[in-house]
Order: structure tokens, then sequence, then C-alpha cells
């Protein structure tokens, strides 16, 4: 079995202590304590990582709302896993408990809940709370509608500063309320008329209008947009907090900065694993058969593509054979090829991803890297042609290498930006660019330009100096 971080196996034998002590006032208030010392996620790790009998014990001796911040905490899929060990009643209990945001998120956990389960557990929620997660699931996950929280702060636009201010004091008491740092002005028909702060209203005389006092400008996001062009507008803007509207203007719910950085986490650890041709979250610790399961085809699709590049060089053996140093520098121009085309595409997934270049930047991101890549393999040809000369006192094997390195050297900074464009402009991930697809094409013209450039002039190549 692997071994566990030090602080989790230390978290799990003292969980393990208070699930055999039976005593359920004092277990709350370790466990709360422990919350206060440690990551909440972490310590919802070490409640799942209990054995079975004694997650059960630990789990009944604990109130609703401690049970809803830990599975809150941990991935959707975990967090479903463990309101499964609860029954129902008790399970549609702790949903309740829940921001209706993070009830959704567990719930729409396909490989835990099923549909079945799902609607059965929305049956047993208190229908107000029900009504909540149901519309949130009714949004695809990966859009605003789908991290919003309906949990608002809503004043009319009647009020004056003090009356909405005591307002603002009897909604930060309730538990269905997210955050008061903005106030948000509706009217009868729920359509959003402005947006003002808490410092705004503090520092405003108590007899002024809310009307007075709201800022009737504001960002603002449908619920079918994108998470991650959501996440980027609370981020740009420095917000706190983002309303969503439908098409009437009518006030949805608020996407708050802790679920922005949720998102961005999420589409970064994406990005970084599809970069690296892993299409599926996994851990340093995952089970091995989860391991071979999501890497394995990849690396087996890897494979696939380097016969592709032995294929480029198959016809050259008569070459190889009397230039033997061609062989020496294959790896060097093919292997520097992908670095710069990695590379490439990492700047251009980034770029795509924090907003700092648009598709209509393709042909100038294009002409700087081909461009970059001419100075940069003119340098790095360089150095490889010096090499050259010092293994085979031939300098025609050193124009064959500079050459090519140059060649390939600007291939890369083509495909490498033009990929991750490309897949863009088709609506897909741009990070699906990863280091698979580039460094089979730079493999294959890098094996075609330097074989090629030898073969035909394989008489001068071979011939001793």
């Amino acid at each position: 079995m692997a071994q566990q971080p030090l602080l989790q196996v230390d978290l799990v034998a003292r969980l393990q202590r208070l699930s055999r002590a039976r005593q359920p006032a004092q277990t709350v208030r370790a466990l709360r304590q422990l919350l206060d010392q440690h990551a909440t996620r972490a310590v919802a790790a070490g409640v799942t990582a209990l054995p079975d009998q004694e997650l059960a014990n630990l789990l009944v001796q604990l109130p609703d709302d401690l049970v809803a911040q830990l599975v809150a905490d941990l991935e959707s899929s975990e967090g479903a896993a463990l309101l499964l060990r609860l029954t129902r009643m008790r399970a549609a209990d702790v949903l309740d408990a829940m921001a209706p945001d993070d009830a959704a998120d567990v719930l729409a956990a396909a490989d835990t809940v099923t549909k079945g389960t799902e609607q059965a557990l929305l049956q047993e929620m208190q229908p107000c709370a029900a009504g909540d997660v149901r519309r949130l699931l009714a949004y695809p996950p990966d859009s605003a509608g789908g991290i919003m929280t309906t949990r608002v702060a809503v004043v009319p636009p009647g009020l004056t500063a003090a009356e909405a201010l005591a307002a603002v004091r009897k909604l930060a008491q309730q538990p269905r309320t997210e955050t008061v740092y903005y106030l948000y002005v509706t009217d009868p028909d729920q359509k959003l008329r402005g947006v003002f702060s808490l410092r705004e209203l503090v520092l405003a005389p108590p007899d002024t209008p809310v009307a007075a006092v709201m800022r009737r400008g504001f960002a603002a996001v449908r619920p079918n947009t994108d998470q991650e062009q959501a996440a980027r507008l609370l981020t740009e803007k420095h917000l706190l907090a983002v309303p969503v509207v439908d098409a009437g203007g009518r006030l949805l719910g608020i996407i708050t900065a802790d679920d922005v950085a949720d998102v961005l986490q999420q589409e970064a650890t994406e990005d970084i694993y599809r970069l690296g041709g892993v299409y599926e979250e996994e851990d340093a610790l995952s089970p091995l058969g989860h391991s071979l399961r999501v890497r394995v085809p990849w690396l087996l699709l890897n494979l696939l593509t380097a016969f592709l590049a032995a294929a480029i060089v198959a016809p050259f053996e008569s070459t190889i054979s009397r230039v033997a140093a061609l062989a020496v520098f294959m790896p060097v121009i093919a292997g520097h090829g992908g670095n710069t085309g990695t590379q490439v595409a990492t700047i251009v997934v980034r770029s795509l991803s924090v907003g700092t270049m648009r598709l209509g930047d393709v042909w100038r991101v294009v002409r700087k890297e081909v461009a970059f890549g001419l100075v940069h393999g003119l340098l790095a040809g360089g150095l490889a042609a010096g090499y050259a000369l010092v293994l085979s006192q031939n300098p025609w094997l050193a124009l064959v290498v500079v050459v090519a390195m140059v060649g390939n050297v600007m291939v890369a900074g083509l495909v490498g930006s033009l990929i991750p464009l490309g897949l863009r402009r088709i609506g897909q991930d741009p990070a699906l660019a990863s280091s698979i697809w580039l460094t089979t094409f730079t493999d294959m013209f890098g094996f075609f330009a330097l074989l090629g450039m030898g073969a035909v002039l394989v008489a001068k190549l071979s011939t001793a100096p």
C-alpha cells in the first residue's frame, strides 16, 4: 500500500480515536478544533480514509452542518460517496445544510450518484432548498449557472440607507445568505436595478435612498456563460462576486470569489494534465488500476506516433549506414524541436486561458514565433554545427545540422502556435495540443530534414576530411 503523508496519517489516527470514544460532544469539539488547525479538505480526506465501521461511528456523532462542511470541501465524487454512506433522510438533511451550489455539485457527480438517487434525495430535502438545487442542476456544470449560488443579499429600491443596513443585519444572520459584501437592488419582478457594496452603504447618510447609493452600471453574466469566462471577468475587475442574470435582466444568483478560485484551479489543473497527455484527473497516490486506465491509452498512442517517426527514418537506412554521424544528431534535432514546440504551445494555451490574446491575433503570434524560431534556430544550430565540426571535421555535416535545426525549430514554433489556436477556433480545449502531438510532428520533420539533406549530400558527407 502506498505510504500516506505524515499529516494525513496523524489526522486519521486522531479521527480514529474520536470515532472509538463514542462521545459526541467531545468529538464535535475536537473536530472543530481540527478544522481550525488544518485545511478543511485535509480533514475531510482524513475522514474518508477511515475504515468503514469507524467512519460510520464518526458520522453518527456529527451534526448535519459539520458533515455538510466536510462533504462540500471534498471533490464532488468523493463528497457524493461520503454522503451516500448516510441514510437517505440524513443525507437530505446534510444537503439542506449545504450551500445550493455545493449541493448541486455533489448531486451532479454522475459517476457516483444515479439519477434515481438524485431524485429521491431531492424529494426528501426541504422544498425551498430542493428548488434551489434543481434550478442549478438544470445548467451545465461548467457554466456560470452551474457554479452560481442562489443565496443572494437582495434589497428593494425604496429603502433608505438606514433601513437597508437593518435589513442587511437580518440577512447576515440567515444561513441562506452567501455573502453581504455586495447588495443587489431588485424590483418586484426580480430585475436587477443596481449594486452597492456594504462599505458604500455604511458610509452613506442614514436617510439617503438606496437608489442614490447603488451603481446602475455593473458587470454581470448570463447563466450559459462559460465558467472560465465568468471567472476571468471577476478577477479582471477585482470583484468579490458577480451577478448572474437571465435574458430579461432578472437576478438568478451570484458567483463568488471562492467559486472562481475553484474554477481557476480546476482549469489550470486540466490544462497542465492535457499538456502532459493526461486527459483525466489523477493524483500521485491514485490506485494503480486508475493510473493504468487513465495514462496507458495515451502512452500507447504516443508509441504509435513514434512508429510514424520511425517510418520516416526507415527509407534512409542506407544513408545512415554510410554517414553514421547523422544518427548522432537525430535526437538532438528532434528533441530540441519538440522542446521548442511544447514551450510555444504552453505560452499560447496560457495566453488564451487568461485572455491576453484572442483568435484574431493568430497571425501576429505565428509571425512572432516563426521569427523567434529563426533566431533561436540559428543560435542552437550554430552550437550543434560546432559540435559536428569537432566530431567529424566535415563542414558539410555542420551545414546539414544547422539547416535541419533552423528548419525544425521554425516549424515547431509554427505548429506549437497553430494547434492550440486551431483547437480554440473549432471550440475545443487548446490544451489538447499536448507534447504527444507536437513531438510527433517535430520528430518527423526533424528526421526528414536531417536525413533528407544527408541523402542529397551523402557523397560529400561520407568523404573523409
